[in-house]
C-alpha cells in the first residue's frame, strides 16, 4: 500500500518555514491475503491513449477469487466469474447484488421429414380417440359424438337453441369448450412456441396431461357403463392438447385432428397441381399422408373398442405417457 503521515508544518529541516501541507489520507489497499492472482493497472483513458497518473487514475485490483473492497467508495465495482455453473456476482457500495444464470432448456430441432412422420402418428391417435367416442360403442344411451373435431357441435349447438332442445345445445357447448380447453392447456404450456422445435420441458407436461385425461375417460367410462357423458369431454380435451401442439410446432403444416381444414386444402392444392402449379405440391402429399393416418386410425378403432370397450382408450393414454417420457430423458 501507499504509506503517508501527516506533516509538522514546525518542525525543523527541510520543512522549516513551508506553508503547511494537506492531509493525505492512506489510499484504501485490497487485501492481498484472500487473491490468489492479482492484477495491478492504473488506467487513464484520454483519446484511446493511456498514461500511469496515480492522481488521475486511483490502483484498482482485480483478483480472480475473491476480493475486499471499502464500503465508502459507492462506484467501486467487482465483478468475479465461475465458469462452471455462470454465476455472476457484483458488489456495489458494499453490498452484494447476485444473479444466477439458469441453463437453456433443452430443445430438439425437428426436420421437415421427423415432424410429419410424427404428425402422422399423432394423426392416427386422434382418428383412433375420435373413433372410439363417435362409434357410440361406449355409451349406454348410444350417444356418437366426434372428440377431434367440433365443426359439427357448433351447427348442433345452435339447432339445439333453435328447437328449444337446450340440453342438446348444453351438451355440444361442453364438447366445443373441452376441445378449445384443450388448447389452452397446451398454449399455457409452451406459450413462447418456435417452429420445429421443440421444448422438452414445456411439451412434456402437455402430452402428461393428455395422458391422464385418457386414462381418466377410459376410467368414467368403465365406472358409470357409458351412461356419464363426461368421458367424452375429456377425450376431447386430450384432442385438443395434441393438436395444439402439433400444429403451432409445424406453423400449421401439420394437424392432427379436426379434419376440416386440411380437406378442404386438400381440394385446393390438388386443383392447382392440376392446373400446372405445383407450389403446394409437397403440401398436399403431408395432408394426404395426415389424413391417411387419421382414417386409418378411425378404422383400427371400431375393432379394438368393440373388443376392449372403455379399456381401448388406455392404448392412447400410454401412447401420450411414452411421448411425455421421451421427451424427458431426451
Amino acid at each position: 500500500g501507499i504509506a503517508s503521515a501527516e506533516v509538522n508544518p514546525t518542525s525543523s529541516g527541510n520543512f522549516a518555514g513551508r506553508p503547511p501541507m494537506p492531509y493525505v489520507p492512506a489510499t484504501p489497499s485490497v487485501d492481498r491475503n484472500a487473491a490468489t492472482s492479482t492484477t495491478r493497472s492504473n488506467i487513464s483513458s484520454r483519446g484511446g491513449s493511456s498514461s500511469s497518473s496515480a492522481a488521475e487514475s486511483p490502483v484498482v485490483e482485480i483478483s480472480t477469487s475473491t476480493a475486499t473492497l471499502p464500503s465508502s467508495s459507492p462506484d467501486a465495482t467487482a465483478v468475479s466469474a465461475n465458469s462452471d455453473d455462470e454465476n455472476v456476482a457484483t458488489y456495489r457500495g458494499g453490498s452484494t447484488e447476485a444473479s444466477v444464470c439458469e441453463p437453456s432448456p433443452k430443445k430438439i430441432t425437428l426436420s421437415t421429414k421427423a415432424a410429419v412422420l410424427a404428425g402422422c402418428a399423432l394423426a392416427f391417435n386422434g382418428g383412433y380417440v375420435n373413433g372410439a367416442t363417435l362409434s357410440g360403442i361406449l355409451s349406454a344411451e348410444n350417444v356418437k359424438q366426434a372428440s377431434a373435431a367440433v365443426t359439427g357441435a357448433w351447427t348442433n349447438s345452435a339447432l339445439g337453441i333453435a328447437t328449444g332442445n337446450y340440453a342438446q345445445a348444453l351438451f355440444n357447448a361442453k364438447c366445443i369448450g373441452s376441445y378449445m380447453g384443450g388448447s389452452l392447456i397446451a398454449s399455457l404450456c409452451n406459450p413462447f412456441p418456435k417452429p420445429f422445435e421443440i421444448s422438452t420441458d414445456r411439451v412434456s407436461p402437455a402430452f402428461l396431461i393428455g395422458s391422464l385425461l385418457l386414462y381418466a375417460s377410459s376410467s368414467v367410462a368403465s365406472k358409470s357403463g357409458g351412461s356419464n357423458k363426461a368421458y367424452i369431454y375429456l377425450a376431447a380435451i386430450a384432442c385438443g392438447i395434441q393438436n395444439s401442439v402439433t400444429s403451432v410446432l409445424t406453423s400449421n403444416l401439420v394437424r392432427s385432428a379436426h379434419f376440416s381444414g386440411i380437406t378442404s386444402d386438400i381440394g385446393t392444392f390438388l386443383g392447382q397441381v392440376i392446373r400446372g402449379n405445383s407450389a403446394n405440391a409437397m403440401k398436399l402429399r403431408v395432408f394426404c399422408c395426415l389424413a391417411a393416418s387419421f382414417w386409418t386410425g378411425g378404422l383400427i378403432s371400431f375393432s379394438v373398442t368393440d373388443a376392449l370397450s372403455s379399456s381401448s382408450l388406455l392404448i392412447s393414454a400410454a401412447f401420450f405417457f411414452a411421448i411425455a417420457v421421451g421427451l424427458m430423458v431426451a
